[in-house]
């Protein structure tokens, strides 16, 4: 499996993991390949929705109140080289970001 194809498949999964949340804007983070463990390890970002917006978020976003808040997620997703199989999907918290 080349990378174009461990990305797509990455992607793909996490779509379709995630559908019933209405994830948006789904996009490549990082990629890396253990070349010991076969395992292709790719990175995604997507929006999510968490909650609504109260009053006062509402009047400084210029949206309405009750509307949804998104925030971003960042998975990695483990892939089997030779098998093309996903093997896990895990949250990645990030560090050192302002």
């Amino acid at each position: 499996m080349d990378v174009r194809e461990a990305v797509r498949t990455a992607k793909d999964y996490v779509r379709s993991t995630f559908a019933d949340e209405k994830i948006k804007e789904l996009g490549l983070e990082e990629v890396d390949f253990d070349s010991e463990s076969d395992v292709w390890r790719i990175t995604v970002s997507f929006l999510r929705p968490r909650g609504r917006m109260n009053v006062f978020q509402a009047a400084n976003s210029g949206y309405p109140e009750g509307t949804p808040t998104m925030r971003r997620s960042f998975k990695t997703v483990n892939i089997d080289n030779s098998l093309g199989r996903v093997l896990s999907v895990k949250h990645r918290e990030l560090t050192g970001v302002d």
